[in-house]
């Protein structure tokens, strides 16, 4: 599944420097995988891997490369879902640490050590458990815990992998993270505020990428059902693209997203594509 950036590089940080952004709306920008950058009052980078990954021999595992370095991208907030590379990307965040002087990382407790072992000072992480709720200048964010692939804490009990819904300017975007589908998890997301931005891994799980440690998510079938049943507005099918051997075709998912829901909105993004979206 090889993809080019419809925008990138410095044209892309200037429109995401130059965006301004309405009091009834948010702009995002999708990274690849599951990450995005947000913009309200505020700019978030969610679950963003702007370095490369390699593999053994060399070769990139990357179907695309990174749209512009870590030490590039400008943000007030930095949300990591779990401690994956594709979501708490180490060199990305160390990166983003060192010229964001001011920024908040904001991370499940269980992830924190990883944050302070890249020598990111206490002062400027957040950490956060299933159940909070906090009010940050531009933004306000409710958590749920996440099975990825089980429900897990780390030895202080403390959560691992959480769904993060934010809002800004009046608009929640729920985005959950990696997470396999669960009753529970369906119950506890219905009792947040409804979304009105949902950005659902849609990857899926099967036996071969299981056998050689390849944790899976929601199939496209669950995603579209969970939109459902949590009345979204705008559906953002994610985590498709990036590594090589992990990928699915998002058009899928578009199709039997529009029989279960034919009149609800859904977008595939470009990479590097600017959406904004006004209540």
């Amino acid at each position: 599944m090889s993809r080019t950036w419809y925008r990138q590089g410095s044209s892309l940080l200037q429109e995401i420097k130059e965006t301004a952004v309405g009091t009834d709306e948010v702009a995002f920008w999708y990274l690849g995988q599951l990450g995005y950058v947000m913009k309200g009052q505020v700019t978030i980078y969610v679950d963003v891997m702007i370095n490369d990954h390699l593999n053994e021999d060399g070769t990139s595992a990357r179907w695309y490369q990174p749209p512009f370095s870590p030490e590039e991208a400008k943000a007030d907030y930095v949300i990591c879902s779990h401690n994956h590379i594709d979501h708490l990307a180490e060199p990305t965040v160390k990166g983003m640490a060192a010229v964001n002087p001011s920024a908040k990382f904001i991370v499940p407790a269980g992830c924190a050590c990883v944050l302070k072992d890249l020598g990111i000072d206490d002062a400027h992480i957040i950490p956060v458990n299933a159940g909070a709720t906090l009010e940050l200048p531009g933004l306000a964010i409710r958590t749920v815990q996440t099975a990825h692939p089980e429900y897990a804490k780390d030895e202080e009990g403390n959560d691992v992998s959480l769904a993060f819904q934010l809002e800004m300017n009046g608009i929640r975007l729920l985005h959950p993270g990696d997470t396999y589908l669960t009753r529970r998890l369906i119950d506890e997301l219905s009792q947040l505020p409804k979304p009105d931005i949902f950005f659902p891994p849609i990857n899926g799980q099967d036996f071969f990428r299981t056998e050689r440690d390849c944790i899976g998510n929601l199939n496209i079938i669950e995603a579209a059902k969970l939109s459902e049943i949590l009345d979204v507005d705008l559906t953002i099918p994610s985590h498709f693209d990036m590594f090589i051997g992990n990928t699915v075709d998002p058009m899928e998912f578009g199709r039997y997203f529009m029989e279960l829901r034919p009149c609800a909105k859904w977008h595939v993004p470009a990479l590097g594509e600017r959406f904004i979206y006004r209540k």
